[in-house]
């Protein structure tokens, strides 16, 4: 399968402006249109959501081609660090209070690493981890995860957990759904998808989200 190239790579906004903000982050398969719909969810519920494009209108389905766009987008994590905070500066310019992101895959591992930097109010990733294997996080985290994954040599979600315990942080949460897979949200490829995990796994992200963003105002 071909790598699809479109001309829409303008970040894709939703809901109102001065909202708390989220940053969806893409997969490594591209802006497919599961990801605009969950952006478009959590806008309905009281969040200002934009969904950047990190590929250049670039997408596919099939991990081959997949795989050749991840390794082109984290030779340059500098560059995905610059959307993401351009998109952060924008809301907040006008007028989001908090901000928070929301990665899978290749996007979970963007967030946590940008999150490092102390600029956002919570992450949510789905099946992912960063590069790093210590990065210094101070940020309240959820980790979304399949039954099993494989970290290579990355720092696990159990393993970051611990060992932020241990320097006075017990802000990670980690949950896992049993029976997916690696990708279970992604709709637009079937044999990973799961209807099951993907609405439990948004039940988790919708209280997550509205406890770190909202507050009191969502009780």
């Amino acid at each position: 399968m071909a790598i699809s190239t479109g001309d829409d790579t303008a970040t894709r906004w939703h809901g109102t402006e001065g909202d708390p903000v989220v940053v969806v982050l893409h997969d490594w398969n591209g802006r497919l249109p599961w990801a605009e719909s969950f952006g478009a969810r959590l806008a309905a519920e009281g969040f200002r959501v934009a969904v950047p494009d990190l590929y250049d209108g670039r997408s596919s389905t099939a991990d081959a081609d997949a795989r050749v766009l991840l390794k082109e987008r984290t030779a340059d994590m500098d560059g995905a660090h610059r959307i993401v905070s351009e998109t952060i500066g924008e809301a907040r310019a006008l007028g989001s209070p908090a901000a928070a992101l929301v990665g899978f895959s290749m996007g979970s591992m963007i967030a946590l690493e940008y999150a490092a930097q102390g600029s956002v109010d919570a992450v949510v990733a789905y099946y992912g981890s960063a590069r790093d294997v210590r990065v210094p996080l101070r940020v309240p985290v959820l980790f979304q995860l399949a039954e099993r994954d494989s970290w290579r040599g990355r720092e696990s979600p159990t393993a970051m957990r611990e060992r932020l315990a241990g320097e006075g942080f017990d802000g990670v949460e980690i949950r896992h759904y049993a029976g997916a897979v690696h990708g279970f949200q992604n709709e637009q490829v079937a044999q990973k998808f799961s209807a099951d995990a993907s609405a439990a796994a948004w039940e988790a992200t919708l209280a997550f989200l509205r406890a770190h963003l909202l507050g009191p105002v969502a009780s």
